[in-house]
C-alpha cells in the first residue's frame, strides 16, 4: 500500500479509526485464527455454519499469524488489504446467527467490507499477509 491514500481510502481509513476499538474486539473474539473464537450466539442457520466453518479452518491454516498483531500493524500502516482481509477472517468466524448484528464493531465492519476502497483483485492472494 503506498503512503499516500486517495480520497476514498482515507474516508474509509477514518471509519476504520472512528470503530477501531470495536473492530479489534470483533477480531479478538471471532477471528478463526484466535485460540479460542466465541461461538455465544444461536446459530439460525445451520447449513451456512457448516459451510463457515470449513472456511474458517481454511484461515485458520492459511493465516496463523496472531490477528491481533496483525490488526495493529495494518491500522498503523493504514494497510487496507490487511484491514479488509482481517474484517473478513473475523466476519467468517462469527457463528451464523441472527443476533450477530448486536455485535459491537459487526455492522461496522460488514460496512467496511461492503465498499473496500479498492479492487479486491488488484492484490495478490500474499499482499495483506
Amino acid at each position: 500500500m503506498s503512503e499516500t491514500l486517495t480520497e476514498l481510502q482515507s474516508a474509509w481509513m477514518q471509519k476504520v479509526l472512528e470503530h477501531q476499538e470495536n473492530l479489534r474486539d470483533l477480531i479478538a473474539n471471532y477471528h478463526p485464527a484466535m485460540n479460542q473464537p466465541k461461538k455465544n450466539l444461536p446459530i439460525t442457520a445451520p447449513n451456512a455454519e457448516r459451510a463457515c466453518e470449513v472456511v474458517r479452518e481454511s484461515i485458520r491454516v492459511k493465516e496463523p499469524q496472531n490477528p491481533l498483531e496483525r490488526w495493529d500493524k495494518a491500522v498503523k500502516e493504514k494497510n487496507i488489504p490487511e484491514i479488509d482481509s482481517l474484517l473478513n477472517g473475523a466476519w467468517f468466524g462469527v457463528p451464523e446467527s441472527t443476533s450477530c448484528w448486536g455485535i459491537p464493531g459487526f455492522k461496522e465492519a460488514v460496512d467496511l467490507m461492503d465498499d473496500p476502497p479498492y479492487e479486491r483483485g488488484d492484490y495478490d492472494d500474499d499482499s495483506a499477509a
